[in-house]
């Protein structure tokens, strides 16, 4: 559908990138993304994915806002709610363009694969190596597209999962971290904090990357895993294949 002249307004900084244009921003209208989790990733990406105009968002969360979030998960401002709902009442604010549809739940294996297949694009803004295992398996599964992130203490990662790389393959979790560590083998942020203007950063970029795949326009982070070394104000790339 045209922009309005009121979108084209709205939208005039993206239109202006170079590759974008009108085309990219009405490619970005007519798309849709599943975001899972609307804590600390989440609240980053969340506004810009709205913000920059992707025209449906839904948003994944079965928890509660607590007090000890509000140092990252910036999205929220009323504690108690859940996170999913409050999260999609701020987004509606920001941009109206937007449809949020808000599901207020946990997903299971078999609910992540049901819902993966309506949307454009899945984002794994989750906070523990079950989910984001279980969440990686399922886009594989359904071979939806996934943009997948984790960041605990002042160290965050992102990288693009589900979208053919140079030879042809499309990665996943398991190309990366072929078996799920045991609880106990690494770092929370319960154990060791999270940084959450480091979370930010890392959300940002899931956003980012998310854009460019709905947009058709730069070269999305497949095949290669961006690291984020915050303590040392440095970013670093893994080259990633695979390993299966």
């Amino acid at each position: 559908m045209p922009l309005t002249e009121e979108q084209r307004e709205r939208y005039i900084r993206n239109i202006d990138i170079v590759g974008m244009g009108v085309a990219g921003q009405e490619r970005l209208l007519a798309s849709s993304v599943l975001v899972i989790g609307a804590g600390g990733l989440g609240s980053a990406a969340l506004p810009y994915l709205a913000a920059a105009g992707v025209g449906r968002i839904a948003l994944v969360d079965g928890d509660h806002v607590e007090l000890k979030n509000m140092q990252r998960q910036v999205l929220h401002t009323e504690l108690g709610r859940n996170k999913a709902e409050s999260g999609a009442e701020r987004l509606r604010a920001l941009n109206p363009d937007v449809t949020v549809e808000v599901i207020p739940e946990y997903l299971t294996a078999e609910r992540a694969r049901e819902l993966f297949a309506g949307y454009d694009l899945v984002l794994d803004c989750t906070d523990t190596f079950g989910a984001k295992f279980m969440l990686s398996d399922a886009a594989e599964a359904v071979g939806a597209r996934l943009i997948w992130a984790s960041a605990v203490g002042m160290q965050g990662q992102c990288s693009v999962f589900g979208v053919p790389d140079a030879h042809g393959d499309q990665l996943y979790l398991r190309d990366l971290i072929p078996v799920e560590p045991a609880d106990g083998d690494y770092p929370k942020a319960t154990d060791i904090g999270v940084l959450g203007a480091m979370v930010g950063q890392v959300g940002a970029m899931q956003a980012t990357e998310a854009i460019k795949l709905l947009a058709g326009i730069g070269r999305p982070l497949v095949g290669r895993v961006a690291l984020l070394d915050a303590a040392a104000g440095r970013w670093a790339e893994l080259p990633l294949r695979r390993a299966r």
